[in-house]
Formats: C-alpha cells, structure tokens, sequence
C-alpha cells in the first residue's frame, strides 16, 4: 500500500494498493481468519443476530472504552482482568447509588492497578451527569441509526458525535465503543497495533499513532485500511480484528 499525491483540484493524499502489497494483507488475514476473536467479531458485527442496547451494556461498553486507553489490554492484563470481574464500577444502577461517583470509580479502578484511574474515573462520572440529564435518550436514537442499516458515512456520523460529546472518547475509541455495541463494519479503531502492521507489511506513510489523534491523519489511514478490506472482499471490521488478534495469540 502506496501513499502517493493526487491532483484533483487540489493536491492531496491517497492510497494506491499494488498487487505485492494486497498479496502481503492476503496472506495475514489469511494467518489470523480463524482466531476465536475474528469470529467472535464476525458473530457480533456481521451476523449481529441480537445488539443489546441496554442501559447496562452500553455503561460497561463505555467503561471499557476508557480502561483501554494508553494501556495494556491483552488477555492477561489488568484491564481484562477488571473488564471481566464483579467490579460494582462495571453496574450502572450501582454508581448511580453513590453520592461521590467519581471517588468510587476511581478507587474501584486504582485498587485494580489501571493508570489514569483519576482521569478515567473524572471522565466516567461526567459521561453519568450528561446520561442523567437527558443523554441518554439522544445517545440511544443516534446509535439505532446505525443498527439496523449501516453505511460508511452514517457510522462515521455517529463516531464523530460521540466523540464531542463523552469525555476520554477521542477518534479511537468512540469507533471502539460502536464496534464494541456490535453496530459498525466500517469505522474502526486505530492504534500503534494498526500501525505497527501497516509497517510489517510494508506500508508507505505510516505515522506515529500519537497523530491518529488528528482526524485528517486519521480518515487517511482509516480509508485505506477499507481500501484493502474492499479487494479482500472482508469487512473493515474484520481486518481490524485480523490486526489486533495478531498480537494475541
């Protein structure tokens, strides 16, 4: 995958794919098709016989999507660890009973040994205020845009919105937290993952992931990862789930 610049009124970047480079993608989503994890993203993102919109998940979603910022979230890390534990942090109903919701969070989260547990539990009990005052009504409306009849640009939509309204969701994680839910094929998350790959394989132009928080950088990376999708015949989704359970097994 080739980085090259186009003039079509003005000069900007694009991607061409050769043969060499889409054969090198081939290949390693061929290595990485049959993870548990590519299918489980298959079963919740493709097939998507059920998407549970409830209150609760979406609350542990969105947990999830700050506990997974700048740090570790392997099989065996803290974060796992917490995702799949018994944590009260995890159950909306419960922080909602606590009159000091964000010193509860963070001593559920910093007793697990997550960084930025002040931060993340700051963001967490914002994201609470605005879910109580009305949010959750526009929260739920914008995501049943995309649950049923999904598009490239109806899902970028909804990860930019999501993105200006909740705290610590920035470009990656807001398409996280949609593809999480089961509702995205298109948008995908990016990180040093992704772009550690695109340089294995080959890539031209691959910044550093500290500049996918820049949106232009980040639609031009994003729009050739479903470049290559699209002559592989996969979902985005897919190749990103390729991408991430590469460093999982």
């Amino acid at each position: 995958m080739v980085a090259v610049m186009h003039h079509e009124g003005d000069m900007r970047l694009k991607w061409e794919i050769n043969n060499d480079s889409l054969d090198k993608w081939r290949e390693f989503v061929n290595a990485n098709i049959a993870n548990d994890f590519v299918k489980d993203r298959k079963s919740r993102n493709i097939t998507r016989r059920k998407v549970d919109l409830s209150s609760e998940r979406i609350w542990h979603v969105l947990v999830g999507c700050q506990v997974t910022t700048q740090q570790r979230s392997g099989p065996n890390s803290n974060v796992s660890k917490f995702l799949n534990s018994n944590s009260p942090a995890l159950t909306y109903k419960t922080c909602l009973k606590h009159s000091d919701k964000k010193q509860f969070i963070y001593s559920e989260l910093s007793n697990v040994g997550l960084r930025r547990s002040n931060v993340m539990a700051d963001n967490l009990s914002k994201i609470i205020e605005y879910l109580e005052s009305g949010g959750w009504r526009d929260l739920k409306s914008e995501l049943e845009t995309i649950q049923k009849n999904t598009t490239k640009l109806k899902e970028r939509k909804v990860a930019n919105n999501i993105a200006k309204t909740f705290p610590g969701l920035g470009p990656k994680q807001s398409r996280n937290f949609i593809q999480w839910l089961g509702l995205s094929r298109y948008e995908i998350p990016l990180d040093s993952r992704v772009t550690r790959t695109m340089k294995k394989l080959g890539c031209t132009f691959v910044p550093y992931a500290s500049a996918l928080s820049d949106l232009t950088v980040y639609y031009l990376i994003q729009e050739g990862l479903q470049e290559i999708a699209a002559k592989l015949e996969i979902y985005p989704c897919i190749l990103d789930a390729c991408i991430f359970s590469s460093f999982d097994v």
